[in-house]
């Protein structure tokens, strides 16, 4: 793939942190690399990524925008989400971008995004986007609550190389309209594919639990919801929990 650089290795801890150690030469649009087997894979906070060896997709992307600010860095990683969703959206219905960068199936998460921007005082460095997307895995051990794979929903193994190469040719046209200056068009897409995007559905927040919808995403990543009493309330990531199948809290 023109100007991007693949680097595929058998394992590593992390491959977030593995790219961010790396010192080799770049790709001109972005450099990749992702592994059969990641030993310590991580979410958003505190959160685990259970990955089973060689059957799911664990990857890291690294790129230098141009000229996106640090005030708005979410934007990367909303074009980070679309070019998932899109890929999978390729293989089955009912794909979703639950807020602020989870792939969802329906109520199940098939897809987890983590972001690290380098800053510097003329803005974004570099960005380094960590994604796992089960795949091919059939059970999930860990205390997850809701996973799911492709597999799960298909019954068919899929490579993962064309998912790969489907989620960066995505990535790519995305972050060409965020290089220029198309905030609002990304933003917009990804509002259309937003889980819980239309209905009132319960959520949990430091004060309990409460009915609201989804008013929108600020710029900045901070949720938005409208109380059915007409409050609307902004909630950083992990201010706020979606209430699912009104048993679990993710």
């Amino acid at each position: 793939m023109e100007g991007i650089k693949i680097i595929h290795i058998k394992e590593t801890d992390s491959t977030n942190r593995w790219m961010s150690c790396y010192d080799g030469d770049e790709g001109t649009k972005m450099t990749v690399v992702w592994c059969d087997s990641q030993t310590a894979g991580r979410g958003q906070g505190s959160n685990k990524w259970e990955s089973e060896p060689e059957k799911n997709l664990t990857f890291s992307v690294k790129f230098h925008p141009r000229t996106v600010s640090a005030d708005r860095q979410y934007i990367l990683l909303q074009a980070a989400a679309l070019a998932v969703r899109d890929t999978l959206a390729c293989f089955t219905d009912g794909i979703t971008i639950k807020w602020p960068n989870d792939i969802y199936y329906n109520d199940r998460k098939i897809s987890g995004t983590l972001s690290e921007c380098a800053i510097n005082g003329h803005g974004i460095k570099h960005c380094i986007i960590g994604i796992g997307i089960n795949i091919n895995q059939s059970v999930f051990t860990s205390d997850a609550p809701n996973p799911i794979s492709l597999f799960n929903i298909t019954g068919c193994t899929t490579d993962r190389n064309e998912i790969l190469c489907g989620v960066l040719g995505r990535l790519g046209d995305y972050i060409d309209m965020v290089e220029s200056g198309m905030y609002d068009a990304v933003a917009s897409i990804y509002m259309r594919h937003l889980y819980r995007a239309e209905g009132i559905f319960t959520y949990t927040d430091a004060g309990g639990s409460f009915m609201a919808s989804i008013e929108g995403v600020e710029p900045d990543g901070h949720l938005v919801l409208r109380r059915t009493n007409g409050t609307v309330s902004r909630y950083a990531f992990k201010e706020v929990s979606f209430c699912i199948n009104q048993e679990q809290e993710v």
